[in-house]
């Protein structure tokens, strides 16, 4: 993929949510289901992804290091994710990459979005 179908992508989620598109090599933050997500697309570093950020909040569970260790395990991870702790803030980060082509409907993305913010909390509850 590179930044053109990128830049299609971004507009047909624009499209479909009624967003104003955002520039390709922007580090876009948005709020979904009570939830920030970052979308960070770099064409030089991966060119064939969407690097999608969930921002899980501060958790105060028993062993939460353990078991997020436990959780980054999995095969099965949605898109390949992981959990992390953001640097500089401390909230619980899922991390995922999307792969993108030119068969990528970006009206679909935000459903697939939502899909995977609900994948990421669901093992935390």
């Amino acid at each position: 993929m590179n930044a053109k179908t990128y830049t299609r992508v971004i507009h047909e989620w624009c499209e479909t949510t009624g967003m104003q598109p955002w520039a390709p090599d922007a580090d876009m933050h948005i709020d979904m289901d009570n939830t920030t997500i970052g979308l960070l697309y770099n064409e030089t570093v991966s060119p064939g992804a969407l690097h999608v950020y969930i921002d899980l909040g501060h958790k105060n569970l028993p062993d939460l290091h353990r078991q997020l260790l436990e959780l980054n395990m999995a095969l099965d991870s949605p898109y390949g994710g992981c959990f992390a702790l953001h640097p500089e803030t401390g909230s619980l980060v899922y991390r995922a990459a999307m792969a993108l082509s030119d068969e990528t409907d970006g009206s679909a993305l935000p459903q697939h979005i939502a899909d995977l913010i609900a994948a990421a909390r669901a093992p935390l509850q």
